[in-house]
């Protein structure tokens, strides 16, 4: 029943972990943006911390999730993924108190439709995110065929507080040699001594810092549901269209919970 092991782990905060997981069938083939079931067993243990669960699951059940893959497809060591430990949540407890060399399970069937398939290389992409819903984007980032030499890139990153920032780093590097990539981290409830961005992402739309044209850029929205709201109403006034499979657009939703 579990057929994959933890080989990585990393503490961002006591609530944000980054995990590396090697199926024993080797990483699926996938296209940036897609996500793939997480499970373990209703017997495994919670993080010290965590609340009491609303209903204890059966000991033998599977309890299994959806997470987007942050990973880049050409990486073929482990799937990586960004999750938000919920305290009195039934998996991410369970998943934060896994250590490297633990086993879980990873759903060997890969699906998803937030990718950036159909969207033209020369169009540039804005890619706007709240708290773990970063992941699909680090996996489009990370793989090299979304870079075009006409392209520009933007991430929006926006979070609680600047400790959150995840990635931070990795993304600043993207912005050396030469490539037009831009990234704008922003935290909600930094204190006053904070020099970056502070408030909600939406102020860098209203206030006009990030003004995406709908006939040149695709915008890419995943996170918050309160974010996407605002920002759906705000883009489809300025002349952006929500994508769907029977409509194409230029506006691309994955509304993260």
């Amino acid at each position: 029943m579990l057929n994959s092991t933890l080989v990585g782990r990393i503490e961002v905060t006591p609530d944000l972990l980054i995990l590396q997981v090697k199926p024993d069938a080797g990483v699926p083939t996938f296209v940036p943006g897609q996500y793939v079931a997480l499970g373990l067993p209703g017997s495994a243990a919670r993080v010290e911390g965590s609340k009491d669960e609303q209903e204890a699951p059966a000991p033998d059940k599977i309890i299994k999730r959806a997470y987007s893959i942050g990973s880049s497809p050409v990486q073929r060591d482990y799937l990586e993924f960004y999750i938000a430990v919920v305290p009195d949540g039934s998996l991410t407890p369970r998943l934060a108190a896994l250590r490297p060399g633990d086993r879980l399970f990873s759903q060997p069937k890969v699906t998803g439709t937030f990718t950036l398939d159909g969207v033209g290389d020369d169009r540039n992409l804005v890619l706007v995110s709240t708290g773990t819903g970063l992941a699909p984007f680090m996996s489009m980032i990370r793989t090299p065929g979304t870079w075009s030499p006409t392209r520009q890139i933007t991430i929006v990153h926006g979070v609680r507080y600047p400790s959150d920032f995840a990635y931070a780093d990795e993304l600043a590097s993207y912005s050396e040699g030469g490539r037009k990539f831009t990234y704008l981290p922003i935290a909600s409830r930094a204190a006053e001594e904070f020099t970056g961005r502070k408030g909600r992402i939406q102020k860098l739309f209203e206030s006009g810092e990030i003004a995406p044209d709908p006939t040149t850029d695709s915008v890419f929205l995943c996170g918050n549901p309160a974010m996407i709201e605002d920002m759906e109403k705000h883009l489809t006034n300025t002349g952006f269209v929500v994508h769907s499979k029977k409509t194409p657009g230029n506006l691309h939703i994955e509304k993260y919970w």
